[in-house]
């Protein structure tokens, strides 16, 4: 009587045992290692598990944002994104922008930029000058200019479980860009020979900017932001090139700076 009630229990441990197994989850972690366990809660920041064979029933946790999937014994598969870095955590706020150069008028010509968010921290910004849509001394400009920009958004200096960026287009940045300006100026003071004063110009620059970008109820942007880099030009009577300014040919140095306003969409 007392090997049939030994050979019940046992058979009752190893049916638990084995129920226990069979019913397995894994959690996969960011660098690719498994956890084999058995999840009890998935919250918004955190996976709670229970490792398996393990008579102290501690429960665990790890950060979601060091899971990159989890597969569970009923064939369910979860995957996770980053908090920081998951476009799925921004999908309701407006990632195009369109500014405009505050006081660049005053300086003769007129520039607008579009900035698109490529992803989280990254983004494209593309600006057009329009030269002499502005204020005009004794010369006449006409032309246009260029820029193509790649803002790299600054992360944030320590992290806290779950942390995101308060807007996927807000923070401090370093944006290197390639400008480019092709202009005509006339001095008016040659009143009786145009062409005596009349000078084509070609400039190009290699700027690092830095800056920060302030966005307010995903609507309106301020833009500040200061640039050194390399800068080239067909001629040394003229340095204000319409977005930079550079020195001259011997010391081929181009500046930069600007205040925009902008609209997102």
């Amino acid at each position: 009587m007392k090997t049939l009630r030994k050979i019940v229990i046992i058979l009752i441990i190893l049916t638990g045992n084995f129920s226990f197994i069979g019913a397995q989850d894994t959690i996969i972690k960011t660098d690719n290692e498994k956890i084999i366990c058995k999840i009890k809660e998935i919250s918004t920041n955190e996976i709670k598990y229970l490792l398996l064979n393990n008579g102290n029933e501690i429960l665990l946790g790890i950060d979601k944002n060091d899971v990159s999937q989890v597969r569970l014994s009923n064939g369910t598969v979860m995957n996770f994104e980053n908090s920081m870095y998951g476009a799925e955590n921004y999908k309701d706020q407006n990632k195009n922008l369109i500014k405009v150069r505050l006081f660049s008028p005053l300086y003769g010509f007129t520039e607008l930029s579009y900035e698109r968010s490529i992803r989280p921290g990254r983004s494209l910004e593309i600006s057009v000058g329009f030269i002499g849509a502005g204020l005009q001394g004794n010369t006449d400009p006409r032309g246009m200019s260029f820029k193509l920009g790649y803002k790299l958004i600054q992360n944030p200096d320590f992290y806290v479980m779950g942390m995101r960026y308060a807007h996927v287009l807000k923070g401090f940045y370093l944006r290197p860009e390639l400008a480019i300006s092709f202009y005509r100026k006339e001095d008016r003071t040659f009143l009786f020979d145009q062409s005596y004063g009349r000078q084509d110009n070609t400039a190009l620059a290699i700027i690092f900017n830095v800056g920060k970008q302030w966005i307010f109820d995903d609507f309106l942007a301020l833009d500040l932001y200061f640039g050194l880099g390399y800068g080239f030009s067909n001629n040394d009577d003229f340095n204000m090139h319409y977005g930079f300014t550079t020195i001259s040919k011997d010391f081929p140095m181009a500046i930069t700076t600007g205040f925009r306003l902008g609209v997102l969409f």
